[in-house]
Order: C-alpha cells, then sequence, then structure tokens
C-alpha cells in the first residue's frame, strides 16, 4: 500500500463497529438546523510528525469536539492525549511494540471502555516510544475513565452525518483511503480519486456555509497533517462513503441519541 499514515483499512473490522452502532430515531424535520456548526476556534489542531499515529490524533479530536458540545468552550483545561489514544488502540490490534498503525474499531473500543486521558498526563512527542509496551499504566487508564464515548452510530452517507452533527449529537471519527487527491488547495476539496492508495484516519467535525448546486453544506475535517482544517465537498462525502474502506462513526458524549441545543452552535459567540 502506499500514502500509508497510520490507518490500515484492510484489516479494519467494520462489522465489529457496525455491531455497536445506536441507530439515529430523529431526522432534519425533528430540529432546526444550524446554518452553519463551526468547531475551529473549539477544536485544536496539531500535526502527527513521523509517527503513524494518526488513529489517534482522530480520535482525540473527537473527545475534544464533545467536550465542546459539552461545555461550550474550547478544551483548554480537556486537551487529549493522542499518544496514549494510539498506544492503548494498538494494545487491542496486537500491534503495541510497532509504529503499525491503528484501527477506528480498536479507537473507538478505547474511547468507551478505557477513555480519554489529558494532554498534561502524557505529552505527545515523536519517534514512536521504545518503550511502548510499559508506557501506559493503570493509573493513567484510572484518569481517562471520566472522560468516555458513551454511544456511537455508523453513518453511511452525507445526510446521515450531516444530521447527527447538526443536531447536537456528536461528531465523526473516520478512517478511509488516502492519497495525494484528499488533501484540499486553498481550504477545499472538491475531488478526489479513490483508485489507489494507503489509508488515514481524521475527524468530520461540523460544516460551513459553503454549499453545492443542491443546497447542501460542505463538512469541516480536520487532519493531522499540515492542511488542518479543510471543507469538504458533499461530492467527496458521497464517494467515501461509497468506498468499500470507509469507516465513518458518528461518537457522542450522550448514552441516547438526540437532539440538543448547544448555545455556541446557534449564537456562535466563540466563532
Amino acid at each position: 500500500m502506499s500514502d500509508f499514515t497510520g490507518y490500515d483499512p484492510t484489516i479494519e473490522n467494520r462489522d465489529a463497529i457496525v455491531s455497536q452502532s445506536i441507530e439515529i430515531g430523529f431526522t432534519f424535520s425533528d430540529y432546526e438546523a444550524p446554518e452553519e456548526v463551526d468547531f475551529r476556534k473549539l477544536i485544536r489542531h496539531d500535526n502527527q510528525g513521523n509517527m503513524g499515529s494518526c488513529g489517534g490524533f482522530g480520535n482525540t479530536n473527537c473527545g475534544e469536539g464533545l467536550w465542546a458540545l459539552h461545555t461550550g468552550s474550547m478544551s483548554n483545561d480537556r486537551q487529549f492525549s493522542q499518544l496514549f489514544s494510539y498506544l492503548e488502540a494498538q494494545r487491542l490490534d496486537g500491534l503495541l511494540g510497532r509504529d503499525a498503525g491503528s484501527t477506528i474499531n480498536s479507537g473507538l473500543k478505547i474511547s468507551k471502555e478505557v477513555g480519554y486521558l489529558e494532554l498534561k498526563d502524557l505529552e505527545y512527542k515523536t519517534p514512536y516510544p521504545s518503550n511502548a509496551r510499559t508506557l501506559i499504566t493503570d493509573d493513567m487508564r484510572m484518569k481517562a475513565s471520566p472522560f468516555r464515548v458513551r454511544s456511537s452510530t455508523w453513518l453511511d452517507s452525507y445526510d446521515a452525518i450531516k444530521n447527527y452533527m447538526a443536531s447536537g449529537v456528536g461528531v465523526c471519527y473516520v478512517g478511509s483511503l488516502w492519497n495525494q487527491s484528499l488533501y484540499g488547495r486553498n481550504g477545499v476539496l472538491e475531488s478526489i480519486s479513490m483508485v489507489n492508495g494507503g489509508g488515514h484516519a481524521y475527524c468530520f467535525a461540523g460544516y460551513s456555509k459553503r454549499k453545492d448546486s443542491r443546497g447542501r453544506n460542505y463538512i469541516w475535517r480536520l487532519n493531522s497533517h499540515n492542511d488542518s482544517w479543510t471543507e469538504i465537498a458533499p461530492s467527496v462525502i458521497d464517494a467515501l462513503c461509497r468506498h468499500q474502506w470507509t469507516s465513518i462513526v458518528g461518537v457522542s458524549d450522550l448514552s441516547t441519541p438526540g437532539p440538543r441545543k448547544v448555545s455556541w452552535m446557534q449564537s456562535r459567540p466563540l466563532g
């Protein structure tokens, strides 16, 4: 595989992700969707550097997005450890001890069953730690336990993705094919090639005011590479949803997902 950045989609257990999915029982008609949902001043961007830790970055970006939904503020005091999430997912994947990436399924399990560790308790640094097998302690796991994902939902269409985020339920943990066409131009991604490539994990968090010819909002992607935030065209979302390697999982701090009013989503006082 080429363009391998820490996520190997060929070993992903999509059936396991789907099996723990909670069905969403509401539609756009059940609430008033905001004109935009903009997390850019609420979730930080960091670069994974020369480590295959994109799964940890995508996962913790989701955790910080949930904190922003829960508190209405940037997670300055609740920034989470990408290295913790990466190594713990590797432990479940049987990959711990080598910089070989991690799966969405294992990252999701860690965020639900273990939780997110605060960044101050395990800072991120490269290269891959030589003591990876012993670095994570039970004390770290105990500290992570208050910050857990409460539910997840498999999302397989543009409308399902937007509905999940417009309703204030949560954000999206994503793993997909990756190649150079997935990088946007001037912060916008209008089209992609799904023919060749490797894999990558990242986060969908909100949507912009930009719309396509059908009136569909562009989705915000937060990436752990230099491109940071990118507006993703709905047609690109459609293409990703059709591809066999794509896993898009809505994650929420709500045990029973349902529309909720989030003050900054309505008035954007922080945006």
